[in-house]
């Protein structure tokens, strides 16, 4: 078991700030026609991404899981400074694995359902990809869309994002649904769901540390 492991958590984008200013770029917030989201009709991404990443962390500290948010508690800093510090504390700390966490927008809000991606080709990160992509079905597979890649024999969708190619460490990236469709961005706003996300990653960590 690796019990050395530290987990390296980063919930995507920057959240509201202490007067309420979302301090992320518009695209990452969508205003519903109803509903009541974390701003009346205004679901915020980075908010969203950041309640999950708590609930992760804090999961992990009672397990006695080393892991370090690598994102701030609402600035959107950038991707070069959140990779870089998970790299300087994978060299000079404790080896491990990189997680990013978000929920997705079409543009359209005809899209929806889950995705996990990781960097192209064969890697480690492919391993702690399926990993999640069962947790996640084991514990929500009933009640959200699995949207696989299937081509290369797994379930991870495969993109040069940033914090998956620049990270020395196996890394994905982790797309919760599509928050400008109305019923994913409700069952987003369902804290059990939040908690069934957020008790998957930890199964995930705890499969990958029994490698």
């Amino acid at each position: 078991m690796k019990d050395n492991l530290c987990v390296f958590l980063d919930a995507g984008h920057g959240g509201l700030d202490k007067n309420g200013n979302y301090t992320t770029a518009p695209s990452k917030m969508y205003e519903h026609s109803r509903g009541t989201f974390h701003n009346g009709r205004i679901f915020y991404e980075g908010v969203w991404n950041r309640k999950l990443t708590g609930r992760v962390a804090a999961k992990l500290d009672k397990l006695g899981i080393c892991n370090i948010l690598v994102s701030h508690e609402y600035v959107d800093v950038s991707l070069n400074y959140r990779v870089d510090m998970a790299n300087w504390y994978f060299r000079n700390f404790r080896k491990g694995i990189y997680i990013s966490n978000h929920a997705n927008a079409s543009g359209s809000g005809a899209a929806s359902g889950f995705e996990v991606y990781t960097s192209p080709g064969v890697t480690s990160s492919d391993t702690i990809a399926e990993f999640h992509w069962n947790n996640v079905k084991d514990l929500l597979g009933d009640r959200i869309r699995m949207r696989p890649d299937s081509s290369d024999g797994d379930h991870d969708k495969e993109a040069r994002f940033y914090v998956l190619t620049r990270t020395v460490m196996p890394a994905i990236l982790v797309e919760h649904l599509f928050f400008d469709n109305y019923d994913d961005a409700n069952l987003l706003m369902d804290d059990e769901v939040v908690e069934r996300f957020a008790e998957a990653q930890v199964r995930t960590v705890i499969n990958y540390m029994n490698l």
